[in-house]
């Protein structure tokens, strides 16, 4: 457990980034915190933007791993633009980089509204990492906890780097309890999905143009 899945983003910089290779590869635009942590630590982003009909460039992903990078960040699904990236370009993303031992850190946040993971195949590649919050599907960002899932050996070196106090007990108990009820999360996101639908159907009454992903 980790406090937050933005403490996610630094943990894999600190361990991955600094003393290293200083280039990492992103979506543009993504989760602010990444752009926070690039200048803080001094590291610089190639950013790959998205096509005309709102895709991700993933052609100049792929071109642009080599072995001046030191990590790969892919928000799958993406905020703020709620794009997911393909499966096969995902696993040909993960098996490029690995020629060059890159690591590959998936954040799930949005896992819940998504209902797929790669979280089952960190230990077919040991260079895949996966980001999960509870702020998300469980509504539950000031709980400040969220998890980071990788092979062992990965794990066991980028443990080295977290704080002796990191997450509370009552997150930890709150967090226990709802991994153990499955229920809860799941109406959470019904409810919200409900909420999403209506908003939608509001703004198409008021010929807003919105962007269905």
């Amino acid at each position: 457990m980790i406090p937050g899945s933005d403490f996610g983003y630094r943990i894999c910089f600190e361990y991955f980034c600094i003393n290293k290779n200083k280039k990492i590869i992103s979506l543009d635009p993504t989760f602010g915190m990444l752009e926070v942590y690039s200048k803080l630590y001094n590291i610089k982003k190639i950013k790959i933007g998205y096509n005309k009909n709102f895709s991700p460039n993933l052609t100049k992903l792929l071109k642009s791993i080599n072995s001046k990078i030191s990590l790969i960040v892919l928000a799958n699904p993406n905020s703020p633009t709620g794009t997911i990236l393909k499966f096969e370009k995902i696993i040909e993303i993960i098996k490029k980089a690995k020629k060059f031992n890159i690591p590959v850190l998936i954040d799930e946040a949005y896992f819940g509204f998504y209902q797929f993971s790669y979280i089952k195949l960190v230990n077919k590649f040991s260079n895949l990492l996966i980001l999960r919050t509870f702020s998300k599907s469980f509504g539950l960002a000031g709980l400040r906890i969220g998890y980071l899932v990788a092979n062992k050996n990965v794990i066991k070196e980028i443990s080295k780097y977290k704080p002796m106090y990191e997450i509370n007990s009552i997150a930890c108990k709150i967090a226990n309890f709802l991994i153990k009820n499955p229920k809860i999360s799941t109406e959470y996101i019904n409810k919200t999905n409900q909420g999403k639908k209506y908003l939608q159907k509001e703004l198409i009454k008021l010929k807003i143009l919105i962007i269905l992903k």
